[in-house]
């Protein structure tokens, strides 16, 4: 471990592009590509997309620093109004690429049943030296790796320790998981309304144009943008659940494009309510409500289309959380209805390995696509699967 985080790598290349991937479709459990092998679905109980979103997401928002400043110039990043950085964009970069070695690391040794607690606390000295660094840094990008840091602890000793999430939280320091409420809630008092981020892009991001064939669609339609492998199940009157909106604007753009019956659902009423105070004027058929996404409170059949766009990954690593909300998801759907998940997940993780084992679905099928742009997490690809409840 002390040699892995001795690594000290360089700034990434932005100028490569994700490659485009063939979708793939069977009346059961579609696999995500005929030609393209994955290990994602052994994970351990580590959630593999930490690292992959979560290091990425942080080097996307730190590219828009290099835009406006360049590198090696020496000048500082992150500034604030109460006084100038003393972290450069280089090492900034430097620490997010620290975390990325951090979670791949934890991610072998979880692999080889070698996470042991004396491993952790040794991955966690590094964790503190990072915080160190950042520890009197304004701006967002110093916010988000701490965030970050406390997120990778958090799992890190879920994981060693085998605690629940309450428990982790009650650690010294700053530690927490995705599945923990008060993380968004913290995180949402930290952001600005305007701020946004997409996990796996938003309603009108491009992607590499495929061709897919959607369930009950009569033939192969061509897709450039999220929406386009989204729209087939949907109709202008469709009852739609955002499951876990975040602060993305998914729904925005829906919203705009003919979808307005939408239900926003998300655990952090901190950042519901600055939803409804921006949008509910504007956006009279939309609502916001604060549900917890394993024991939501809407009556069975309530919805012909629940939309997961990284809820579920989020949660993951605490198995009886992921497979309660994805019997929920079902629950709420009415007969014939849909859920679109989306996410990194391939078929034999998302619908073999949780969804098929927490409800009796009709049949599901799997669209692979990749997103165009500059970040090498963009070739790893990308999946929508739509898993359909029984009709009566």
């Amino acid at each position: 471990a002390r040699l892995a985080m001795g690594k000290r790598a360089a700034a990434p290349n932005s100028g490569r592009k994700g490659s485009a991937v063939a979708s793939s479709e069977s009346p059961a459990v579609a696999p995500s590509s005929g030609s393209r092998k994955s290990g994602r679905g052994k994970q351990n109980g580590w959630p593999w997309w930490l690292w992959v979103v979560g290091a990425f997401g942080l080097l996307v928002s730190m590219g828009r620093l290099i835009a406006t400043e360049p590198t090696g110039s020496g000048k500082s990043a992150g500034r604030s109004a109460k006084g100038s950085s003393k972290v450069s964009t280089n090492r900034y970069l430097e620490l997010a690429l620290r975390l990325q070695e951090m979670t791949e690391l934890a991610t072998a040794l979880t692999s080889g049943n070698a996470l042991d607690k004396e491993a952790a606390r040794e991955l966690d000295k590094e964790l503190t030296s990072i915080e160190g660094e950042l520890k009197d840094e304004d701006g967002s990008t110093a916010r988000d790796l701490r965030s970050m840091v406390s997120v990778v602890r958090g799992t890190l000793y879920q994981n060693s320790d085998s605690l629940t999430d309450e428990q982790v939280e009650g650690l010294s320091g700053n530690s927490f998981t995705y599945a923990n409420p008060r993380y968004w809630d913290d995180y949402y008092n930290k952001t600005s309304s305007t701020e946004k981020y997409d996990w796996y892009g938003t309603w009108d991001s491009a992607v590499v144009a495929t061709e897919f064939t959607p369930k009950g669609a009569g033939g192969a339609q061509k897709a450039d943008t999220v929406g386009d492998l989204l729209r087939p199940y949907l109709e202008p009157e469709s009852k739609i659940l955002m499951f876990g909106c975040g602060n993305s604007d998914m729904s925005e753009k829906m919203y705009a494009a003919g979808f307005e019956s939408i239900v926003n659902m998300d655990i952090s009423e901190k950042l519901l309510h600055g939803l409804r105070e921006r949008l509910g004027k504007s956006m009279p058929r939309m609502s916001w409500v604060n549900m917890n996404a394993s024991a939501m409170t809407f009556s069975d059949a309530s919805f012909d289309i629940v939309i997961d766009k990284g809820t579920l990954d989020a949660i993951e690593g605490n198995k009886p959380l992921v497979q309660a909300a994805a019997a929920e998801t079902h629950r709420v759907l009415r007969p014939g209805g849909y859920l679109l998940s989306v996410t990194f997940n391939s078929a034999p993780l998302r619908i073999e390995g949780q969804l098929q084992k927490a409800a009796d679905w009709a049949n599901c099928i799997s669209h692979s696509f990749s997103r165009t742009g500059g970040s090498s997490s963009d070739e790893r690809g990308y999946f929508v699967h739509a898993c359909q409840k029984h009709s009566l």
